[in-house]
């Protein structure tokens, strides 16, 4: 323990922190076992209980002082106050502390367990953003700035694991020995900004330090490179490329969704009572199911046009949908909305009905995703074997079907971006 967090432990016995010096102490207290155990020894010796008499009128009028040792009961009366302390200041040992918190996002859109708005706190676990920029600050001061798609592991306050994607890291004096880990080597930073990119699919792990120093480590090797301004380094399957200077822009390696395709002009949605003209419009695809009035569930069509790629060379396919407001009463469905995906292999015309758009018992269900009824906005899909197979056999239609029915009439309809919508991108099909 440093000099000043005995001090921090000395203030509080004697009642003289300030509110600030209380927040350090509490996080001193939750983290550090040995300031614990040091506020428990140090309580136990200052609690200076001297014995005391307690007298006893007698029926005799004579007084007779009794001894009585308080200090046999000083341990479980310092644990107590030990506990008192830390339950009341919302700690508790068991409890996974917070190692950082969410800054800030800009048209993120995220696949996590945990908690993705701004301001959130978090404990470690695993971040997953689909796209947009997010800004997470670290207890330890340092900050992180995720490009999506990206996926990050928070370990602890002074360690973290890109997964995939590019990250910028920002490191503050408190901060100086930072860890960033990569599949297959680390970098410790020596108080710097600093580049990372990680593409999995081609086993490369990239390094530039914009300003500052930071060393490099390979994982297989056990080396170490240490890099200062505008320096770059690349580990790629297994191999340290050469130090290069002055070539960061040469540094990273291009997204890892190598093909894009979006949905054509013949994607469309239909409804059950044929009221196209009404109910249905060009830049959205509506999606809704009712078994209280069952004429107007919705589907939606997708066609896309692959001829430019050859989908068995690729590991992994991905639908994705981009979801817009829609009208309807969110409270009137499910708190969670399940949607399945199904493979189709018919063709269809512009402007056609339910009865002759293709069926669902015709099709081949290839997965499903959920959607909260909170959300008006999001990037939702799939991403399996089943759809990679689907694809991959030669086929390139699908229809979404929402599987949950509203729970009262006039629920919301779900709306997804389609090719004339004005701000977000039509259903697409990624190739990694």
């Amino acid at each position: 323990m440093t000099e000043e967090e005995k001090e921090l432990i000395l203030g509080y016995l004697d009642n003289r922190l300030t509110a600030s010096q209380f927040d350090s102490l509490q996080a001193l207290l939750r983290e550090n076992e040995g300031a614990r155990s040091f506020l428990l020894d140090l309580s136990t010796i200052d609690t200076k209980l001297d014995d005391f008499s307690l007298s006893v009128d007698q029926e005799t009028s004579d007084s007779q002082t009794i001894p009585f040792s308080w200090r046999e009961y000083a341990w479980p009366f310092v644990a107590c106050l030990l506990v008192l302390f830390l339950c009341t200041s919302g700690y508790f040992f068991f409890s996974e502390p917070k190692i950082a918190t969410i800054q800030s996002c800009e048209d993120a859109s995220w696949e996590s367990d945990l908690p993705t708005t701004p301001g959130s706190e978090l404990t470690s676990g695993s971040l997953k953003l689909r796209t947009g920029l997010a800004s997470i600050v670290l207890r330890s001061g340092a900050n992180l700035i995720l490009e999506g798609p990206a996926e990050v592991s928070l370990i602890s306050p002074m360690k973290i694991r890109l997964v995939s994607g590019m990250a910028i890291v920002e490191v503050s004096e408190s901060a100086i020995g930072f860890v960033l880990e990569t599949p297959d080597g680390y970098a410790i930073d020596y108080g710097t900004r600093f580049a990372v990119s990680v593409d999995p699919i081609k086993n490369v792990s990239s390094f530039e330090v914009i300003d500052g120093e930071i060393g490099v480590h390979h994982q297989g090797s056990g080396s170490e490179v240490r890099l200062v301004d505008n320096q770059t380094i690349s580990i790629e399957k297994g191999i340290v490329s050469s130090l290069q200077k002055g070539e960061g822009e040469k540094k990273f390696s291009s997204s890892g969704v190598t093909k894009r395709f979006f949905a054509g002009n013949n994607s469309t949605s239909i409804i059950r009572n044929d009221q196209r003209d009404l109910y249905l419009a060009d830049d959205v695809l509506l999606v809704k199911s009712s078994d209280l009035l069952p004429s107007f569930d919705r589907r939606a069509l997708l066609e896309f046009d692959i001829s430019a790629v050859d989908p068995t060379q690729y590991e992994k396919i991905r639908l994705s949908l981009n979801l817009v407001p829609a009208t309807g009463l969110r409270s009137h469905l499910p708190e969670e909305n399940i949607f399945a995906v199904y493979g189709i292999k018919e063709s269809w015309e512009a402007d056609l009905t339910w009865s002759k758009a293709p069926q669902i018992q015709e099709a081949e269900k290839l997965g499903t995703f959920s959607i909260p009824r909170s959300k008006q906005f999001g990037n939702y899909g799939i991403e399996n074997d089943s759809l990679k197979q689907f694809v991959q056999s030669g086929h390139s239609k699908l229809m979404i079907v929402r599987e949950t029915f509203e729970t009262r009439g006039s629920g919301m309809i779900h709306a997804f971006a389609n090719h004339n919508h004005p701000q977000y991108a039509p259903p697409l099909l990624e190739f990694y």
